[in-house]
């Protein structure tokens, strides 16, 4: 059940629109129970728009922008590239550039085309003092690489984070947020349990990615920022330490690195 102060730090609002959910209720009833915050994820240019006039009604509902690298074999990228720029230069509401990275589970591209998508993306929230979401799967090394050698100015999330601690302790090093999602909670998520556990508190995210990943209790239902609040009370106790503490600890980190 959701609390005061919880907040969704990562979710696809026209994803559950593309699953017939009723996804505007949905959110306006999470607000109304307590949801504090919550940030809608673009990763293509088709919704953009729409999604901007969505957020500017709602309180507490703000906006990334960016490409999934599923883009990067795009024949129109430097246009896309332009209007990314010039989406998130009009949305009042957008506060991070994202979700972009390197994912080699998927046949998205090769290594080269993902990187040079990112490193552009970078550039951009460079220019616009935004900080960048990254998604990264199957891609360890080339990702830490990658943002080494290309950092952002002003931060940014490692989302869904799936790899060890001693990853998730380099990318704290080089100044980036790390968010754990509902698969957190699976039986089997030995290795996201322990980086749960080792990340400090003040580099803390919490996410659904939904309509993706609900949390253990609810998995196999259509997953919504309301369901935050089981992988909040799950990270509370794998943690050991008070619910409320970690409510604020992560608002906090929200506000501290987005708002």
């Amino acid at each position: 059940m959701l609390k005061e102060n919880m907040l969704d730090s990562h979710f696809h609002l026209f994803h559950m629109k593309e699953r017939e959910m009723d996804y505007m209720n949905i959110i306006k009833d999470c607000f109304d129970s307590g949801l504090t915050y919550a940030l809608d994820i673009g990763i293509n240019p088709d919704n953009f728009d729409v999604r901007i006039k969505t957020a500017a009604g709602l309180d507490g509902l703000y906006t990334a922008h960016g490409y999934y690298p599923s883009q990067c074999t795009s024949e129109n990228l430097d246009s896309e590239l332009e209007y990314l720029e010039i989406c998130l230069e009009k949305d009042p509401k957008a506060i991070a550039v994202g979700e972009m990275g390197l994912d080699f589970f998927h046949d998205y591209g090769n290594a080269e085309l993902q990187s040079v998508l990112v490193k552009k993306q970078i550039e951009i929230a460079n220019r616009l003092s935004l900080p960048v979401i990254i998604h990264s799967r199957n891609a360890e090394k080339e990702t830490i690489e990658l943002l080494s050698e290309n950092s952002p100015d002003a931060g940014g999330i490692i989302h869904c984070f799936s790899y060890s601690p001693a990853a998730a302790a380099e990318f704290i090093d080089m100044g980036f947020y790390i968010s754990f999602a509902g698969n957190v909670t699976y039986k089997k998520a030995e290795l996201i349990q322990e980086a749960a556990k080792s990340v400090p508190l003040d580099r803390l995210l919490l996410e659904t990615d939904a309509p993706y990943l609900s949390p253990r209790k609810v998995r196999g239902k259509k997953n919504h920022p309301g369901f935050i609040a089981y992988t909040y009370q799950y990270m509370a106790e794998l943690r050991q330490i008070p619910l409320e503490m970690l409510i604020d600890a992560v608002k906090t980190n929200f506000e501290r690195l987005l708002l």
